[in-house]
């Protein structure tokens, strides 16, 4: 049954029409959780080269009577493999602005999808309203248009070689002239929209059984992918508890294994408290202290061994899978009055260039990145939930309430920037602004990456790796879009690296 008043609620998000169908629920009277499955379908529309429903993600989730939930919605390895000759499989150039990035797209750089029925296992245990309803606001974006704005326009720009793949990409991501959409130009997709009507007559049956499952296997069997009918009916949602940190008089909720994220965002927080935090957040020592823990960090993440070791220190879960997911990812946060928080993440890799005929879905490439496969391309396990470094993150107070709610896209880079908003608003006591704004390093391929904002006079740390000082904040440092409780009530802040936003109906 519908509720009858206006529910009260914040969001955090990467797009403001994504922000806009998650206040639109909070008018239904949705809880948070109706508002996060309407913002996440909202998001296949709005933020289309960073989720999909073609990819998969997280939801950390903790209701108002205190339960604590992790679903794993992310992608699946296919069941078998196909012979690499026979694969469509090939090597694209990414621009991040500094550094370039290779990724491999094509057919057989697909997993088997999660996002639709991750969307059905929220909607079935947490949410209060038909799904007609929540999914509504997605329906009008597609057919209408979302809004190119900035971050947008520089993803569209950045991914154009594998947006110009298919044939059926061109209607959505380009002009008539052929060149890409602009900002303040409009993404239609009507065909998607029909999808998403036929989703809710047909549930999620017709993603996994039925005629999205028969396209894509039969498509795949013709041009060298390896998803068959069997991998789709066979992909289940996982059900995980947190991984939990006391970190000073607070409760850190993280993405358990198999994602690696939580883990090291868990590891990396706890070597930090092990430092004394009498230094201003802009000066060498503060530079000096992460660049200390993310050496750490570094180690967990390119040793397998070591991590399993210090986690089972911990006695936390260590069946870490081979194969660790980064790539294009969005996030966004929501909490409600009566207690009730969610943070999401989800990915679509860089996409793989293959659009599921007739529906304006591009597939994730989540199996074609280098970086995460240290004994090679094709070396995952079959039948294996992909490892993931998104970590969608919830802290809990001293009295075991929601006081901070937040994530991150931003690759590899992701569980780093998540841990540096977490040290400024609870070891530098940032307000929430200062904290989201204020300068992020990075430490990866023998680079110290130092956003501006930071001390010149750091000739004296003993840093071994190069000096990169960005000219300016970038995406580069992730898109942390974050709520956080205060006595006086919820503030929120999208991060402006991302062109994130907010939205509240309180």
């Amino acid at each position: 049954m519908k509720p009858s008043a206006k529910t009260r609620g914040i969001i955090a998000a990467g797009h403001p029409q994504t922000a806009a169908a998650a206040t639109r629920i909070f008018e239904e009277g949705g809880n948070a959780f109706d508002a996060a499955v309407a913002a996440l379908f909202a998001t296949f529309a709005t933020e289309t080269c960073m989720s999909s429903v073609g990819g998969g993600g997280f939801a950390n989730i903790v209701t108002a009577d205190g339960q604590q939930q992790v679903i794993d919605f992310f992608c699946q390895t296919p069941r078998q493999k196909v012979l690499t000759h026979k694969l469509d499989f090939y090597p694209v150039d990414i621009d991040l602005g500094d550094t370039l990035e290779t990724f491999h797209v094509g057919a057989g750089s697909s997993a088997v999808p999660g996002s639709v029925a991750g969307i059905y296992a929220m909607h079935k245990h947490l949410c209060t309203l038909p799904l007609k309803i929540l999914i509504e606001p997605t329906i009008e974006i597609a057919k209408s248009g979302a809004l190119v704005d900035d971050f947008q326009a520089l993803d569209f720009k950045i991914l154009e070689t594998i947006l110009r793949v298919h044939e059926d990409a061109r209607p959505i991501w380009f002009r008539a002239d052929d060149n890409l959409k602009l900002e303040g130009d409009y993404l239609q997709m009507p065909q998607f929209a029909d999808f998403l009507d036929s989703l809710v007559h047909e549930g999620a049956d017709l993603f996994y059984k039925g005629e999205i499952a028969r396209k894509v296997a039969k498509d795949y069997a013709e041009m060298g992918g390896q998803l068959t009918r069997a991998d789709f009916e066979m992909y289940q949602v996982n059900y995980n508890r947190p991984l939990k940190l006391p970190y000073r008089n607070k409760t850190v909720l993280c993405n358990p294994a198999p994602s690696m994220g939580g883990a090291l965002i868990a590891l990396a927080m706890q070597r930090l408290s092990e430092k004394i935090i009498d230094y201003h957040y802009q000066d060498a020592k503060h530079i000096e202290t992460l660049y200390q823990v993310y050496q750490y960090h570094n180690r967990l993440h390119s040793n397998p061994d070591f991590l399993k070791n210090e986690l089972k220190q911990q006695g936390w879960f260590t069946d870490y899978p081979e194969t660790a997911k980064w790539g294009g990812t969005t996030h966004f946060s929501i909490a409600d009055e009566h207690g009730n928080a969610v943070a999401i993440t989800s990915s679509n890799g860089e996409g793989s260039g293959y659009m599921i005929p007739g529906t304006d879905i591009m597939m994730n490439n989540m199996l074609g990145e280098a970086a995460l496969l240290p004994n090679g391309f094709h070396s995952w396990q079959a039948d294996t939930r992909l490892t993931s470094m998104m970590s969608p993150t919830i802290v809990l107070d001293e009295n075991q309430q929601v006081e901070i709610v937040t994530g991150s896209g931003g690759a590899g880079r992701i569980p780093g920037v998540i841990l540096q908003v977490l040290h400024y608003l609870l070891d530098h006591k940032l307000p929430l602004e200062q904290a989201i704004d204020a300068p992020r390093l990075h430490l990866e391929h023998q680079v110290l990456n130092l956003e501006p904002g930071f001390s010149d006079n750091i000739g004296h740390i003993n840093i071994k790796e190069d000096i990169n000082r960005w000219g300016d904040k970038a995406l580069y440092f992730g898109g942390v879009h974050t709520i956080q409780r205060l006595p006086h009530g919820f503030e929120a802040i999208g991060d402006g690296r991302r062109s994130g936003v907010i939205a509240s109906t309180f």
